[in-house]
């Protein structure tokens, strides 16, 4: 069987199989031995075991093994393999023609043929998804397709979609099957969601698709949303000639199909996508609409990188010539994939992957964008070298562009306000990612930590989205806006960045004096103390009066969290576990200095005031997976903070609480893990870590095991934390107060190097 199981959301594509297949399986037995079981009075009841074995190019992997009486075991044997080697044929056919055509450069969805064996389609359909294609529908209820036949009954295109709309509901998708420009038309004018070209030349299909697109899809009208699918006559071999851009589905209508009712099928081969027609057929099916993926980039990863133009403007500058977008939009595509459990994202990570691999790859701004955009998803996707190293590519072109200069924008810009502000955030966003990659491999330095930035500041989201660009502002603005008559709200994006400077002056301060120590501590809080006051109403809670999560300024609260965390930590009572200085997903600040008794307690109150800032911003109801990827290694690093906490300080009361907000982060770490296998390694790691220590034998042996589907209600009062309070008796726990001193020692590794505490 092929080994890709498509991309599935939440489990494997077996989870997809109803309860009542097992019914199939006894009908399939019952053919199969219709009187009596000549083979079974041979052999008996005797206990046996028979084991299944799969094939691969490679080897022979032993897959299960069943026991039983022998009778049985041989009654169901030839039912099993032909069903195994049916479904296995039609899934590794389906995953080599997937191959080839992303091999090939195609990048958009392969969808199988809609027809299939009687009384076996749920096999065959499974073959598919098991081989990572679309099924294009399950069966006759899943879609309604109005044939020749149901409109001529009905009178009318328009009369029998109608009667569709008005049966099926709004739930029930309308196809069309057409056989002239003229009929599809009528039938997306009468709402039709599909509208097949049926038995066109590759000529008429672009065509009839470009002009149906043009009136009912690009055009400043009446616009509809449809799909335009292509069928009929379409084979192996000439495909390709059907496939053009504003095609949205191909599927297979083999005229021979018709001549016989009763089609034969090849038993001593299995074509895959030819599931019920002749020997000498051949049949696949092309989705390739690949707006759905823009869709789901922006869904939810452009929420808390917007870099890229808004989507309507987006799709407004793809529909002319030479746009100049065709590498970023295989990397929105790849992007848009990792979110779709219904289509499998190698394809399309192989083909943005050589496209911004190769040596002609053009030197402008939207290549930045999309070597950009391509290392932060590599990164979390864990390929974490091969995305430095396209980060690096990105800052050399930023580099030899100038693009940190302040007339580049609109050099660069073609006149347009939106473009130009596109540059803006690209060259901010890229200077913040290249910061997050030092910083999670314990760098001190970052390629642009001293490139001059004399860009001007992005405008907020609100104005972007609908391109309404404000005049720009410059740093220098920025840098007295707490002297100005009237307060002026910035962009989330630069308040995220001011943020990140403090973050800069950590790493230059190490740098240059090779020692991290209260002094640099106490600039520290001043500056994150200064960053905070000045914060807007507007700003200061991420979570908006209408609901919505502003995905920028979570992020630049989380930084000011762990900026916070990781310069106090070293100096605090909050020791180090074996388990937690052996993790590979994140590194946590390393105790390389044995802070003063009499400061001790101090740091370990901020410590810990930032770890429960922490747990309030991810307490914030909303949809997670839309948070900034960087955030799970803020969440994984502050998590082992927490058990360190739960381990060397509190108990009672507040170890309960504090056991929840390990809870808490496991959970989040395991949502985005879902999606992004980084997270996943962090969460198993996290887990690891409180697992050694947490749940180990103890006096609260009843609370140790930790539970992530408990409900954690973590109250989010007064998200503006006093960081700059000189108190060493700080509240925190509910209950819990710091004592003025410990005596606990720093469990400090020996080493001769020193590490800064900003990992």
């Amino acid at each position: 069987m092929a080994a890709q199981e498509g991309a599935p959301a939440h489990g494997t594509v077996a989870h997809l199989l109803p309860i009542t297949y097992k019914r199939l399986v006894a009908e399939w037995l019952e053919e199969d031995t219709p009187s009596f079981d000549y083979g079974g009075f041979v052999v008996g009841d005797e206990e046996s075991e028979a084991r299944l074995l799969g094939k691969s190019e490679v080897s022979i992997k032993h897959c299960a093994t069943v026991r039983g009486p022998v009778r049985k075991l041989l009654l169901g044997e030839r039912v099993a393999l032909n069903t195994l080697a049916r479904c296995s044929g039609i899934a590794t056919k389906s995953a080599r023609l997937l191959a080839l055509l992303r091999k090939a450069g195609y990048e958009n969805i392969l969808a199988g043929t809609r027809k299939t064996t009687p009384g076996f389609r749920l096999v065959e359909k499974y073959g598919m998804l098991v081989g990572g294609v679309d099924q294009h529908r399950v069966d006759l209820s899943a879609m309604t397709m109005l044939k020749d036949n149901h409109i001529v009954a009905a009178g009318s295109i328009t009369n029998a979609v109608r009667a569709a709309k008005a049966a099926g509901g709004f739930a029930i998708k309308v196809e069309v099957e057409c056989q002239s420009f003229e009929e599809a038309d009528e039938a997306i004018a009468a709402g039709a969601d599909i509208v097949m070209l049926d038995n066109f030349s590759p000529d008429g299909v672009e065509v009839a698709a470009a002009d149906l697109k043009d009136k009912w899809g690009r055009g400043t009208g009446d616009r509809k949303a449809f799909l335009v699918e292509v069928s009929g006559g379409l084979t192996e071999e000439n495909v390709e000639a059907y496939v053009c851009k504003d095609v949205d589905i191909s599927s297979h209508s083999d005229e021979r199909d018709n001549q016989s009712a009763t089609p034969r099928v090849s038993t001593s081969r299995v074509t895959g996508f030819t599931l019920s027609v002749p020997e000498t057929s051949s049949s696949l099916s092309f989705s390739v609409n690949v707006d759905r993926l823009l869709d789901l980039y922006y869904e939810n990863f452009n929420k808390s990188i917007p870099v890229a133009l808004p989507i309507h403007f987006l799709t407004r500058r793809r529909s002319i010539e030479n746009h100049g977008m065709e590498d970023l939009l295989l990397v929105l595509h790849w992007i848009g994939s990792i979110y779709a459990p219904w289509t499998p994202s190698d394809g399309y990570y192989a083909v943005a992957y050589q496209a911004l691999l190769r040596s002609t790859l053009p030197r402008n701004p939207f290549s930045v964008q999309a070597l950009l955009l391509f290392a932060i998803a590599q990164h979390h996707c864990d390929f974490r070298p091969e995305s430095r190293k396209m980060l690096d590519v990105a800052i050399a072109i930023t580099l030899e562009l100038g693009m940190n200069q302040q007339g580049f924008a609109r050099q660069y810009g073609e006149g347009d306000p939106v473009l130009e502000e596109s540059w803006r955030r690209t060259y901010f966003w890229l200077h913040h990612t290249d910061q997050h990659f030092a910083v999670v491999t314990t760098t001190p330095m970052y390629s642009l930590m001293n490139v001059p930035n004399l860009v001007d500041l992005p405008c907020d989201d609100e104005y972007y989205e609908v391109g309404e660009i404000p005049p720009a502002v410059t740093w220098q603005e920025y840098e007295v806006r707490e002297f100005a008559d009237v307060e002026v709200i910035y962009s989330s994006t630069v308040y995220l960045h001011d943020i990140c400077r403090v973050v800069a002056h950590i790493m230059k301060s190490f740098v240059q004096t090779g020692t991290f120590g209260e002094a640099l501590i106490s600039s520290v809080d001043t500056k994150v103390a200064v960053w905070n006051s000045l914060l807007p109403a507007s700003k200061k809670d991420p979570l908006r009066p209408d609901g919505k999560v502003d995905e920028v300024m979570f992020l630049a609260q989380m930084i000011s969290v762990i900026v916070t965390m990781n310069t106090h930590r070293p100096f605090s009572s909050l020791v180090y576990s074996l388990q937690e200085l052996s993790t590979k997903s994140f590194a946590s600040p390393v105790p390389f200095v044995e802070s003063m008794r009499q400061t001790r307690a101090a740091h370990t109150s901020r410590a810990l005031k930032a770890a429960d800032m922490h747990t309030k911003l991810l307490a914030i109801p909303c949809t997670i997976e839309h948070h900034h990827l960087y955030i799970m290694c803020i969440t994984a690093s502050i998590a082992a903070a927490q058990v360190s906490a739960c381990n060397n300080l509190l108990d009672d009361h507040a170890l309960s609480i504090a056991r929840d907000r390990v809870r808490l982060s496991i959970g989040f770490l395991n949502a985005m893990g879902s999606t992004w296998p980084l997270g996943k390694v962090m969460a198993n790691e996290v887990r690891a870590i409180a697992r050694s220590t947490l749940a180990g034998p103890s006096s609260q042996t009843s609370s140790t095991q930790i539970d992530q589907n408990a409900e954690i209600e973590v109250p989010r009062d007064d998200l503006i934390w006093p960081i700059c309070s000189s108190a060493t008796e700080i509240d925190i726990y509910s209950g819990i107060v710091i004592p003025m001193e410990w005596d606990t020692p720093m469990n400090q590794p020996s080493s001769s190097s020193i590490v800064p505490p900003y990992r």
